[in-house]
């Protein structure tokens, strides 16, 4: 189902089927507002370089974009804050060595 579709079923709901779907809207809109957003990803030697917009729940808003270095080491995943930058890799190699 698309997003039209949805808003012209919504105009055929009764009240309470109205507050039940506001209901659901909030808890997903708290949801989405818990996670980062990853606006660019590229590979970068061993890893993955990433761009993200770092949720901030207590007020609803995000904040970035922030650069992140995610790579798997001995199992397990290992990250790297790099900054806000326009050269992502010049600051990563920096931190690095």
């Amino acid at each position: 189902m698309n997003s039209d579709e949805i808003v012209r079923a919504i105009f055929t709901l009764s009240g309470p089927e109205l507050n039940s779907v506001r209901k659901a809207l909030e808890q997903r809109r708290e949801q989405l507002l818990k996670q980062s957003t990853v606006a660019q990803r590229r590979n970068y030697g061993r890893g993955i370089l990433q761009l993200e917009y770092r949720a901030n729940p207590k007020t609803g808003t995000q904040r970035g974009p922030y650069w992140y270095f995610y790579w798997r080491e001995a199992g397990k995943q290992r990250s790297v804050y790099v900054g806000k930058t326009d050269d992502p890799e010049e600051v990563l190699s920096k931190k690095l060595s």
